[in-house]
């Protein structure tokens, strides 16, 4: 009897030392659920759920800091400036990967509050989305379908691929998830012309007429954003981009600081949602971190590409800074 007793006590020491070394993975070294079940060998809706234990055990105590007035005044002063329906503006500090993760979780948390049944969820891809993905988890699987914006196949790069974070995305409800069967960036205008006429990329691009929310990133438009990095681009052609108007683009069309859009190297050559069937969605989310990417955000606010925008405090200030001052585009940062 008391062998096994002393076997129950070390086999719960045991569990309980797991859900320690687990929660500081996550919460102390910034690890995500995936990060953690590859580690653990371990499904991530395991690892989902056992954090959900360390809370309940009290392993994991949160002390949630309220926003600051200065950050509510800063959201509020953006709302006002860009005629948002919500501007979300979270702390500066840490590495930039953990402001990005920050970024990405407040998005999420935005997200919850506005889904509900037989909507239609538009996603495009980008570190920021890609960062969204991995750290979006849902109580209630609503019977929401998910479409992918853009196309995007065989990429060297994860956060570039566009079939992964939807398939990711939309295992989080019990929906369809419409995939894009198109790389993003053809060689020429004339074979985006025929893939078009595909019926089935018409058909999808004729479902993008109805999405009721978009989740979109906000690339800085310099060789460290994603579409630099995608793949589908040569040096030569990232050469020229580096010298065209654009600070932003926006589903892979270029966006000046005035928020027009602007001919590049790779105009009618994007497979993927066009901008006036963009700025018909009724909620646009972007998110973006980082002072460097201030024009990118001025751009696409300007532009009215997005009307609910989560970022740090340091940019949203930023950016309220050159709208004030008219600033106009003179050279990227």
């Amino acid at each position: 009897m008391a062998q096994n007793n002393l076997s129950n006590k070390s086999k719960s020491e045991n569990y309980e030392d797991m859900l320690i070394y687990i929660a500081e993975l996550y919460y102390l070294k910034g690890l995500s659920q995936q990060q953690i079940a590859d580690i653990t060998h371990q499904s991530r809706t395991n690892i989902s759920r056992l954090l959900k234990i360390c809370v309940e055990k009290g392993i994991v105590e949160f002390r949630i800091k309220k926003p600051t007035g200065k950050r509510i005044y800063t959201a509020s002063q953006l709302e006002q400036m860009f005629n948002l329906k919500k501007a979300i503006v979270v702390p500066n500090g840490g590495t930039p990967e953990q402001l990005r993760r920050r970024v990405a979780v407040e998005a999420g948390e935005y997200l919850r509050t506005i889904l509900k049944d037989g909507i239609l969820i538009g996603i495009n891809w980008g570190s920021t989305v890609y960062e969204i993905v991995k750290n979006f988890t849902v109580e209630h699987k609503y019977n929401i379908d998910v479409i992918q914006l853009l196309g995007g196949v065989n990429s060297k790069l994860r956060d570039a691929d566009g079939q992964h974070i939807l398939q990711s995305f939309a295992s989080n409800f019990n929906g369809i998830g419409y995939i894009l069967n198109a790389p993003f960036i053809v060689q020429k205008k004339e074979i985006k012309q025929l893939l078009m006429q595909e019926p089935p990329i018409k058909d999808h691009f004729s479902k993008m007429k109805k999405i009721d929310i978009a989740i979109l990133g906000i690339g800085n438009h310099t060789p460290k954003s994603s579409i630099y990095n995608s793949g589908y681009l040569t040096d030569e052609e990232m050469e020229m981009l580096k010298n065209d108007d654009a600070v932003t683009d926006i589903c892979g069309y270029g966006i000046d600081i005035e928020g027009n859009q602007v001919e590049t190297v790779t105009t009618g050559r994007i497979i993927g949602i066009e901008m006036d069937d963009l700025k018909n969605v009724p909620v646009r989310i972007g998110c973006l971190s980082g002072v460097e990417k201030s024009q990118a955000v001025l751009g696409a606010l300007r532009g009215g590409y997005i009307n609910v925008l989560v970022v740090d405090e340091e940019t949203a200030n930023a950016v309220m800074i050159a709208e004030v001052d008219g600033t106009k585009h003179k050279s990227k940062i």
